[in-house]
């Protein structure tokens, strides 16, 4: 008896460990709104026009230090016009001023919303720098990259749209000069993807560098990259080929090779990436050009002195967003195909946060 009544309390230990670490993954319909001081989470969402502008959008949830406290929603949104223009719309509140469904992903703060119905994604951004609605859908199945832990922590990270096409529109307010509002701008075309992280210690210990590509435009073969360097140097690499609504190849053993490195202030990104990589069906190998500029992002530029203040202890994140040229020679026993054609991209530079000279006391003569 008494060896079943310890072999069941080791059972019971064991089954609720599982279950505390299963508590802490990542979840597509809501936020964890995990008790770690470090914790960070959001949805963040790309979308290329075919009026030539760039629409992001990411719905975050953090605990922050004092005074912005726990459960702090933002979203922080850059729209870049067709002329190359940056506006950012952002806005933070306390729980209560942002919220969520229980039962599907449908989060708002402030004003602004991202939800989610089946393969449907819509957005609606709304303040008084401007106005976003991009109605989208995303046929291709979710998938992940593999949760990576830190000594302090672990992220873990979910194309929950990896593919998304549809249309949408932008207006202009009077935050950014129109009074009341600008024309309102149409786009029959919107295509981008969509990305859940969840994170529990700084950025700068989980992520060293990471990029992103997917292939837009008429293109029957579209390529799609998510490379992510972690601060030991490995990588975690997906490469997958979408055929419209499916996905027709998911390459191993890939190696990526970054070129022509291009500084900028305290970060750098490359402007060629080479790739070779083995799928089950055939092997791909070629290069991505990053070729038109559309966005160098660095959030601290555009924070007030208050928040400048607090960021100072944070890591410097950095996104370097072009429409790039892929050139690409897929290999298979039918012979080769040669895809070419433009993708939306984006290469995120991450650095630590500078530690504060000390200062030394100088010794007064006597």
């Amino acid at each position: 008896m008494c060896f079943k009544k310890v072999f069941s309390r080791i059972l019971v230990l064991l089954l609720f460990s599982i279950t505390s670490v299963y508590s802490q993954e990542i979840d597509n319909i809501r936020p964890k709104r995990l008790d770690d001081k470090n914790y960070t989470e959001y949805w963040e969402q790309y979308f290329y026009l075919s009026d030539g502008s760039l629409i992001t959008s990411q719905f975050l949830v953090a605990n922050f230090p004092w005074p912005v406290g726990k459960d702090h929603g933002i979203m922080l949104s850059t729209l870049i016009t067709p002329n190359g223009e940056q506006y950012v719309i952002k806005n933070g509140r306390n729980f209560g001023e942002w919220g969520y469904k229980e039962d599907k992903l449908d989060l708002f703060i402030h004003t602004h919303r991202l939800s989610q119905k089946n393969d449907e994604v819509n957005v609606h951004l709304e303040n008084t720098m401007a106005f976003v609605d991009i109605n989208s859908k995303s046929k291709i199945a979710p998938f992940s990259h593999n949760r990576f832990s830190s000594d302090e922590g672990f992220i873990e990270s979910r194309f929950y749209a990896p593919s998304l096409i549809g249309n949408g529109n932008w207006q202009l307010g009077e935050e950014a000069g129109f009074k009341p509002n600008g024309p309102v701008n149409n786009a029959d075309i919107a295509e981008g993807h969509g990305v859940h992280v969840l994170m529990t210690d700084k950025v700068d210990q989980l992520i060293k560098n990471w990029t992103r590509i997917s292939g837009i435009g008429n293109g029957q073969l579209k390529p799609f990259i998510s490379a992510i360097t972690r601060p030991d140097e490995k990588q975690d690499i997906i490469f997958k080929l979408f055929d419209n609504d499916k996905t027709i190849e998911t390459f191993e053993n890939v190696n990526i090779k970054y070129e022509n490195i291009t500084k900028e202030k305290e970060a750098s990104y490359p402007k060629r990436i080479k790739i070779t990589a083995k799928g089950k069906n055939g092997n791909i190998e070629g290069e991505i050009q990053f070729t038109r500029k559309m966005d160098h992002f660095n959030l601290t530029d555009h924070l007030n002195f208050f928040e400048r203040s607090f960021a100072k202890s944070n890591p410097t994140v950095t996104n370097f967003r072009y429409i790039a040229d892929y050139n690409l020679v897929y290999k298979t026993a039918e012979g080769e195909k040669l895809l070419s054609g433009k993708a939306l991209s984006e290469y995120t530079d991450i650095q630590p946060a500078k530690k504060a000279a000390s200062k030394k006391r100088r010794r007064s003569r006597r």
